[in-house]
């Protein structure tokens, strides 16, 4: 049976105006598993220096085990490739990283996947550097990921990415609605204005915007013509600063 592939447009549709972290992971994981099917599917952000580690996973059964997660993570193949080479390919198989003879006598696969009845794993970085891998992973008992899936991921990595530092620096929007509602309507914002704006004060681009947005890069430039123009103000830095003391931006 042929899968329709997902698209960017209709995981940013899926993820749009999320209250918060956990309902973005949520979402975007049933996101994936339509588009990348599996037996297990998790978010995970890994630090190497700073011992309080954010996980998500989709099932219960993997909530059993943070320690010995903790223990051993260090040793994954991804994880240690990301921390050697942060700048690689953001989407690998296991099975890209070491052989399969190796990876089943590792420790990694005894405790982190037979107990939960798994052979393969696809991961898809959203963020990291040398000391930190952020990720998603989906894992697999019976087949490898094939060709087809790693493109599929290919093509969302960049918006998973997107969404991750977005929702990371916006724990809860909109916490005071009321007041910032009341606001844009006396600045005479439009309500597409002051999703654009909001977005630009937590530091995303014209084109991160679009991409998140699913508008051309033209619209958001437009719309940031027409915030300048109603705030009295030439650029970004001044439209923030401004848009803060009218109370058009949470606290």
């Amino acid at each position: 049976m042929t899968r329709t592939p997902l698209t960017e447009s209709d995981l940013s549709y899926h993820t749009e105006g999320l209250p918060d972290r956990d309902a973005y992971l949520t979402v975007a994981s049933a996101c994936l598993g339509e588009a990348l099917p599996g037996d297990l599917r998790a978010w995970r952000s890994f630090d190497l220096v700073n011992p309080e580690r954010k996980r998500w996973f989709s099932e219960a059964n993997a909530y059993r085990m943070p320690d010995v997660v903790d223990a051993v993570i260090a040793e994954h193949p991804f994880v240690a490739h990301r921390l050697t080479h942060p700048e690689s390919e953001p989407v690998l198989r296991v099975s890209d990283c070491v052989s399969d003879r190796v990876f089943r006598s590792s420790r990694v696969y005894r405790e982190l996947f037979v107990p939960v009845g798994a052979r393969y794993q696809l991961t898809i970085a959203t963020g990291g550097d040398h000391t930190v891998v952020s990720s998603w992973f989906v894992k697999r008992s019976i087949q490898d990921f094939a060709e087809a899936d790693l493109r599929q991921a290919r093509h969302l990595q960049p918006l998973l990415a997107l969404l991750d530092a977005f929702y990371s620096s916006s724990p809860v929007r909109r916490t005071d609605s009321a007041r910032i509602e009341e606001a844009r309507r006396r600045t005479r914002l439009t309500v597409r204005e002051l999703d654009v704006l909001t977005l630009l004060a937590d530091g995303l681009s014209a084109q991160q915007i679009a991409r998140l947005r699913r508008i051309s890069v033209r619209t958001v430039q437009k719309h940031l013509e027409n915030i300048y123009q109603k705030l009295e103000c030439h650029d970004r830095l001044l439209a923030v600063d401004k848009a803060r003391q009218l109370g058009l931006l949470g606290s």
